[in-house]
């Protein structure tokens, strides 16, 4: 049935075929399916997809409008928009924390409404640090860079783990001091040696006078047992040796590493480091490179005698003999092993 308007006029009587065919009419004028009709009724779908497309590459000034085009995007029957990020920042480029320590970083995804927030961490080279949800734990000493990627977007920082130093000062000579009898220090070193492992780390920083004895066996560091034979010598002795003179270190009778490879150098002021760490030992100088560890093949005994500077224990209890002569600038005693960069920094500029 077509609708016709009709003019209806006031006291008219209107009949039920008048009401079906108005009933009738407005049905057909209205379209309606159903109790509610359908999303968007009214609007083709051509022109839905030109209102999306249009919305999708608006210019926003805040995100809140990509969940309202989201919303839209469902009420017509599609589904939600991917959001991409944009980009990927950490709350700092570089990083310093020692072994052991940790820190955290906290990575910013942005836009905040990005579908997916998932951060993936990395560590380049691997096994100096750990990174867990941001937390970053030195491990060993060195330097890598963390990277955190989200969403195909990253950023890096630069971290740099410090070696912890755990030895103990034991001795630190209070100034500049004139060698002519020796100095004891009173540390006993090798006291123990029998049943625990020395670790110990001595920074000298010295100069032989210009009248120095190079024709005779004389004691630059003393801590051993003078047993009267020469095979057998438990503890650390150095010395200077006439016959060639070089100053090498002699520990439980072996001698593999030199500290001064001729007098001349000894008469020019020179930093010396010696480490020792149970049965191994090593040493260098302004002018003979750090050595690697040696390895003494004597079991090590206890040795009571404490460590001297510059001479080797008198007669009796008296005076030292076969003295060293010269300064002493400094003399530091560490129970424990300093590490490489702050013995190279000793040797290089006379500071730890």
């Amino acid at each position: 049935m077509s609708y016709v308007k009709q003019n209806f006029v006031d006291g008219q009587t209107l009949t039920a075929a008048h009401l079906n065919h108005m009933e009738a009419g407005i049905a057909a004028a209205a379209g309606v399916k159903g109790d509610k009709g359908d999303p968007g009724e009214g609007v083709s779908e051509t022109a839905k997809e030109l209102l999306l497309n249009l919305f999708e590459n608006a210019a926003y000034k805040t995100s809140d409008a990509q969940d309202t085009l989201n919303a839209l995007r469902v009420e017509w029957g599609r589904s939600a928009q991917d959001i991409p990020v944009q980009s990927v920042s950490l709350s700092s480029s570089a990083l310093t924390l020692n072994e052991g320590e940790s820190k955290t970083l906290t990575a910013t995804v942005l836009p905040a409404n990005a579908t997916s927030h998932v951060v993936v961490w990395r560590v380049a080279p691997a096994g100096f640090v750990t990174v867990a949800n941001g937390v970053v734990t030195g491990i060993k000493a060195g330097s890598c860079t963390v990277t955190a990627t989200a969403g195909g977007k990253s950023a890096s920082c630069t971290v740099t783990v410090a070696e912890v130093e755990t030895a103990q000062l034991l001795y630190d000579l209070p100034g500049e001091t004139a060698l002519t009898k020796g100095i004891d220090t009173g540390v006993k070193m090798l006291e123990h040696a029998g049943t625990e492992t020395p670790q110990y780390t001595i920074l000298l920083d010295a100069k032989a006078s210009d009248s120095f004895n190079d024709k005779a066996w004389i004691v630059f560091v003393h801590c051993m047992t003078e047993t009267g034979d020469n095979f057998n010598l438990p503890g650390i002795n150095i010395n200077l040796n006439p016959n060639n003179g070089t100053t090498s270190i002699a520990y439980y009778d072996y001698c593999d590493v030199t500290l001064s490879d001729s007098v001349a150098h000894l008469k020019t002021r020179t930093r010396y480091v010696i480490q020792l760490d149970g049965q191994k030992y090593r040493g260098g100088s302004t002018h003979c490179t750090l050595s690697g560890w040696k390895v003494t093949k004597h079991t090590l005994t206890d040795v009571p005698e404490s460590l001297l500077i510059g001479g080797a224990p008198g007669t009796n209890g008296g005076e030292m003999t076969r003295c060293w002569d010269g300064t002493l600038y400094q003399c530091k005693v560490y129970k424990g092993l300093l590490s490489d960069t702050k013995i190279n920094k000793f040797i290089q500029e006379g500071t730890v």
